[in-house]
C-alpha cells in the first residue's frame, strides 16, 4: 500500500488523504494539544480516596479537507460480537476486585506539558542495562513532547506517577536536555505511513518522585516475545496500560489482540514492528503501555501512538467525528496501532542509559 497517513495535532485531529489507489486512511493521534485537562476538587477527592485505599490495601475520498475535530475510537459497547468490550480497570486499588501480582504492578503515568496532560509514559525497568543509574528512565510516543499545531516541542514536561497530578510527592520534573528518540519529525510530512516508526523516545527523570519504587517499573522484550511456545503455552495475555481522560486515572484495558500490520491491513505493512491492536483507549492513551502478561509478569512489548481508520467505510460526510464508539475493529478498517519493541529499540535503550552514566559520570 503506498497510501499516505496524517500524524496529527495528537488527539482530537485528523486529515483524510486519498492514496494512489484510491483508499483512503484516516488516523488520529491519541492526546495533545488539543485536549483539556483542568481536574476539579471532586477529581481530586476521588483520587486522594483511591490513594488512600490503595496504600491501606497494597502497604479514503477527501483530499485537501482541512483538520476536524475527531474523537479517540472505544470498542467496548456492551456487544462483544464487534471487538474487545470496555474491560479499562482502573490501575489502582486492584486488590479490592481480586487481581492477581501482575494486576498489582503500578509502572505507568501521565505526561504534563505546558501545563497540559498530554499522554502516557510508562516507568521502564533499567536494572538489567545497568545496576548503577540513578534516576528513573520512562518510555513514551515522542509526538507527545510537541506541539504538532506549532511544529515545536514544548518548553516543560513533568512526569506524574499514576496521573496523580495534585500530590507533589508523586511528581517529578522530566529532563528535555537529555532524551532518546527515534526520527519522528513534527515539521516534517507526517502523512507518510512510515511516520510512526520513529515515534517513539525515551526520557530521563534525574531526581525521581518522592515514593520511587525500583519494582514499580517494567521490563522491555522484543515483540517476537509473543511468538514463542513458554508464551503460547503460558496462555499468556495483552493489555494496554495508558492514562484515560474520561476518568483522570490511568487505566488497564485487558483481553487485548494485537497484529503486527501487514501489506493488506490499514498500517499497509510500512515498516517491520508496526502493532495494530483493539484495545479500548480514550484521550491521553499516546505513550501507553502494550503489555504482555506471563505468569503474574508484565513486558512492555509496545508504545502506543494512536488510531486510523479507512475513510472509504466511515465517510466523512455520514461520520464527521470518525467512527463511532463501539464499532467494529478491524486491521482494515478500524484499528488502533504502535510500535513494537524490538532489537533497534532495546539497543538504543542500553545506548541512552550508557550515555546517562557518562554524563553523570556513574561507575
Amino acid at each position: 500500500m503506498t497510501g499516505k497517513v496524517a500524524a496529527t495535532s495528537l488527539r482530537y485531529l485528523c486529515f483524510l488523504t486519498q492514496t494512489a489507489a484510491g483508499a483512503t486512511l484516516t488516523p488520529v493521534y491519541c492526546c495533545g494539544s488539543a485536549m483539556q485537562h483542568d481536574p476539579g476538587i471532586i477529581a481530586l477527592a476521588i483520587k486522594l480516596v483511591l490513594l488512600s485505599a490503595c496504600l491501606s490495601l497494597i502497604a479514503s475520498p477527501a483530499s485537501g479537507q482541512k483538520a476536524g475535530r475527531v474523537p479517540v475510537t472505544i470498542f467496548g459497547d456492551g456487544n462483544p460480537e464487534n471487538g474487545v468490550e470496555d474491560s479499562r480497570e482502573q490501575l489502582m486499588g486492584g486488590r479490592q476486585r481480586g487481581f492477581n501480582l501482575a494486576d498489582q504492578r503500578k509502572n505507568a503515568g501521565s505526561i504534563k506539558c505546558d501545563g497540559k496532560i498530554r499522554g502516557t509514559a510508562m516507568v521502564v525497568d533499567s536494572r538489567e542495562f545497568s545496576s548503577t543509574l540513578e534516576g528513573v528512565v520512562l518510555a513514551s510516543a515522542a509526538h507527545v513532547l510537541y506541539d504538532l499545531d506549532k511544529k515545536q516541542r514544548f518548553r516543560r514536561c513533568d512526569f506524574h506517577f499514576l496521573a496523580l497530578a495534585e500530590l507533589a510527592r508523586y511528581r517529578a520534573r522530566i529532563d528535555l536536555r537529555n532524551i532518546r528518540s527515534g526520527n519522528f519529525d513534527p515539521t516534517g510530512d507526517s502523512r507518510e505511513l512510515e511516520s510512526g516508526e520513529g515515534d517513539w523516545v525515551f526520557l530521563y527523570l534525574p531526581e525521581p518522585w518522592k515514593n520511587f519504587d525500583p519494582d514499580e517499573t517494567i521490563a522491555l522484550r522484543d515483540f517476537s516475545f509473543l511468538q514463542m511456545e513458554s508464551y503460547r503455552q503460558s496462555g499468556g495475555e495483552i493489555r494496554l496500560i495508558a492514562y484515560d481522560s474520561s476518568a483522570g486515572v490511568i487505566s488497564v484495558s485487558r483481553n487485548c489482540q494485537v497484529t503486527e500490520s501487514r501489506a493488506d491491513d490499514l498500517g499497509g505493512g510500512a515498516w517491520k514492528g508496526q502493532l495494530l491492536d483493539d484495545c479500548d483507549s480514550t484521550g491521553g492513551a499516546s505513550g501507553g503501555g502494550i503489555v504482555a502478561v506471563m505468569d503474574q509478569q508484565q513486558y512492555l512489548i509496545g508504545i502506543r501512538s494512536g488510531s486510523h481508520w479507512s475513510a472509504e467505510v466511515f465517510p466523512a460526510s455520514e461520520f464527521p467525528s470518525g467512527p463511532p464508539d463501539g464499532s467494529v475493529w478491524s486491521r482494515r478498517s478500524n484499528t488502533n496501532f504502535g510500535r513494537a519493541i524490538d532489537a533497534q529499540l532495546l539497543a538504543e535503550l542500553s545506548g541512552f542509559i550508557k550515555e546517562l552514566e557518562r554524563k553523570y559520570k556513574i561507575y
